[in-house]
């Protein structure tokens, strides 16, 4: 599977600092082998957003920019199952071991499904 054959659109993406600061501080955190998530409502209570952290420590940037878009991949597929209003940062992990998009996705939506982000 092609990677960036679909994209998120501005409104599926957390842009500011201010966005991100508001999730950090007012959301929850569950943290996973390979990513931690925080997770709060937006003031909008629209379609669930995204927001990507990575370190520097995590590897080269051909690494993480590979980390970064296999975790908007996992968050585009599983969009539909999230509940209306989240706001959602991952933070990708240094030792992160996805090897394709199947490890992504269930780090993610393992997160997602102990925090009560699923739509039952």
């Amino acid at each position: 599977m092609s990677l960036g054959t679909s994209s998120l659109g501005p409104d599926a993406r957390l842009r500011t600092r201010k966005d991100f600061d508001r999730v950090f501080t007012l959301g929850r955190k569950a943290a996973g082998r390979s990513m931690i998530l925080w997770h709060g409502t937006a003031p909008g209570a629209g379609r669930p957003r995204l927001g990507v952290a990575i370190s520097a420590r995590v590897g080269c940037a051909v690494a993480r920019n590979r980390f970064k878009r296999l975790a908007r991949e996992a968050f585009r597929l599983n969009r539909a199952k999230l509940r209306d209003g989240s706001d959602l940062v991952v933070y990708i992990r240094p030792g992160c071991r996805w090897k394709s998009l199947s490890g992504a996705q269930e780090d993610f939506l393992g997160l997602c499904a102990k925090e009560g982000l699923l739509t039952p």
